[in-house]
Formats: C-alpha cells, structure tokens, sequence
C-alpha cells in the first residue's frame, strides 16, 4: 500500500519509481497515492476527488499490476481524505 517506508518514498520522490532497485507493488501503489493527496490538499473538495478519480480511471495501456495499485491508492485516498469531507458537510448541510 502506500505506506512504504520513508527510504522507498524518497527514491520515488527524487528519482522516480524506477530508480528502485526493486519495484514493489507497493512501490506503485506509492507512486499513485501521492499526487493524488498532494492534488486533494491543494482544493479539497468533490470536484477535485471527481477529477481525480475520472483520471484515475480513463488510463490505457496499463500492466493490470500498475492498474490494481492505482485502484487501490484510490481506495485509500478516498477513504481517508474525500470521506470524512463529505461527512464533514453533511453535518454542516444536513443528510439527504
């Protein structure tokens, strides 16, 4: 997932994914995750988790590994950023 270690995040960061020596999904699923929440932090709202997400999925010409981690990092994202944001709102505009 994308909780890799420190030392894995910074190769990414600086170098690139395949600066690794070995590339592991989690490593991908890493190299995912972060645009998205640095993208979500800079205008948190559902605009932006929809246009993440509509990016996220009209990718082609992906390995289904690469594919299954960009999921996932999704899946994580949206679970901890996009949702208690929306459960922030309902409590400010009441539920549906």
């Amino acid at each position: 997932m994308p909780f890799i270690k420190s030392e894995r995040r910074y190769v990414i960061d600086e170098r690139g994914l395949w600066a690794l020596d070995e590339v592991q999904v989690g490593d991908c699923c890493y190299e995912f995750y972060k645009p998205m929440v640095d993208r979500w932090k800079s205008n948190p709202r559902w605009t932006t988790a929809h246009e993440i997400y509509k990016d996220m999925i009209c990718s082609i010409n992906e390995s289904w590994d690469l594919q299954a981690a960009k999921e996932l990092a999704w899946q994580v994202f949206f679970q901890l950023y996009v949702m208690p944001y929306e459960l922030k709102k309902r409590e400010e505009n009441g539920d549906v």
